[in-house]
């Protein structure tokens, strides 16, 4: 709106804060553009995402539940087993979540360590930012239920010249080329 009227403004629009207020339209773009993720599945009801979790789980792969929309930070549930992933389905429709858990996104648990590569971008040039990393879980030793962050440090020791190369190519590159045909 602030646009609209000639106002200048620093972020990004609607359509572009869907990447992050939904986590089901930030999966869709990133496989439609080719951008590595975990495997997924989103649902809108409760019967057939248990079925998914199970199934998920008798074939010996673990799963994460988010709320696709923005739940202050509550709304990613890392299951450390069956029971807790079925668990947490039932928690994101019965309401725990408000709105944010109408519609559940289920993906593959991917372990190791995670860092964020946040980047400015005016929809034609791309500029990562130094690299963070923030701590999840509640508790000491990774126990605890997830958070949206509980702290965090940069540069990521992790993230070193050859992954900040393939971040570049495999993540913003593909990310910016989404950007401009959108």
């Amino acid at each position: 709106a602030l646009r609209e009227i000639g106002v200048a403004v620093f972020g990004p629009s609607k359509e572009a804060a869907q990447l992050e207020g939904s986590k089901d339209f930030a999966k869709q773009f990133m496989v439609k553009y080719g951008i590595p993720t975990a495997k997924y599945q989103t649902f809108t009801e409760e019967a057939p995402a248990l079925d998914y979790v199970n199934a998920e789980y008798d074939a010996g792969r673990a799963v994460v539940e988010k709320a696709d929309g923005l739940a202050a930070g509550k709304g990613v549930i890392v299951a450390e087993n069956r029971q807790q992933a079925l668990d947490a389905v039932k928690e994101c429709f019965g309401g725990a979540f408000g709105s944010a858990g109408a519609r559940v996104v289920i993906e593959e648990l991917l372990e190791g360590e995670e860092a964020s590569i946040l980047s400015l971008t005016d929809g034609k040039t791309i500029i990562p930012l130094a690299s963070s990393q923030d701590h999840k879980r509640l508790l000491d030793g990774d126990m605890g239920p997830n958070t949206g962050g509980m702290g965090a440090y940069s540069p990521a020791p992790v993230v070193t010249d050859e992954l900040m190369a393939a971040v570049k190519e495999q993540v913003l590159d593909r990310f910016l080329a989404g950007v401009k045909a959108e």
